[in-house]
């Protein structure tokens, strides 16, 4: 399958993500001083898909994105969902969302949903997650190289840092010529430095949250990390 690479929401810069798991934060406020894309984790907030939607609908007016993901519990999910139930939330809501985030683990089984939502115009990032450790410059290569074959418009990678040398990996992997939009995060205590190094050298995706409780190790909060891309020059 080929990489779309003209679709008219694809990031050709760094953006913020600000990440909503909590029904608190459903209705924002939000603001593009804060973020350029509001994700809802609907995982996180199955009592209050009506609110999603309204919100979604509410912003596909707006100057923000939106991204909607369902994450299965292995990489970092709230609820124990099925793949098909999974694949049903993110059916519902796909048509109002500039992104939808599937796990590249779970491509195949829910490929409906990904031939779904890019039919609906969405982008579909291919996701894998590793909460332990930061794998080999090989295995991330060969996960973006699976994106590519998948057919997701984005590969993201979020990947346990134990050490400076894994932040050095990556940094010089996301400065290789790769064939596809690359999101790239840092989890752990270095998170907070790699994210933004990150963004700077590329990363077109760049979450923080919203709140006062981080979906992720190390999180920014998603206006303090808004600000510190918009101030920093791309290496």
């Amino acid at each position: 399958m080929s990489v779309r690479t003209s679709h008219p929401s694809l990031p050709s810069s760094p953006k913020t993500v600000a990440s909503v798991a909590s029904a608190e934060y459903i209705n924002g406020p939000f603001s593009n001083e804060e973020s350029d894309i509001v994700e809802f984790r609907l995982d996180g907030l199955l009592p209050h898909l009506t609110d999603v939607k309204n919100s979604l609908l509410q912003l596909k007016n707006s100057q923000l994105q939106t991204l909607i993901t369902a994450r299965c519990t292995s990489e970092g999910g709230i609820s124990e969902l099925t793949a098909e139930q999974r694949s049903q939330l993110i059916m519902g809501l796909s048509p109002l969302a500039t992104f939808v985030d599937i796990e590249l683990a779970n491509f195949e089984t829910m490929r409906e949903a990904v031939d779904f939502s890019q039919d609906m115009n969405s982008l579909v990032i291919a996701s894998f997650h590793d909460f332990k450790k930061t794998p080999s410059q090989s295995t991330l290569r060969d996960k973006i190289l699976h994106a590519v074959d998948s057919g997701a418009d984005i590969a993201k990678l979020a990947v346990y840092h134990n050490s400076l040398d894994d932040v050095f990996q990556c940094a010089q992997l996301l400065q290789e010529g790769l064939p596809i939009a690359v999101s790239l995060m840092g989890m752990g205590p270095l998170a907070p430095t790699s994210r933004l190094l990150y963004a700077q050298l590329g990363s077109v995706l760049n979450y923080g949250f919203i709140g006062d409780k981080p979906t992720a190790p190390g999180q920014w909060p998603a206006k303090l990390l808004h600000q510190a891309i918009s101030q920093t020059t791309p290496f």
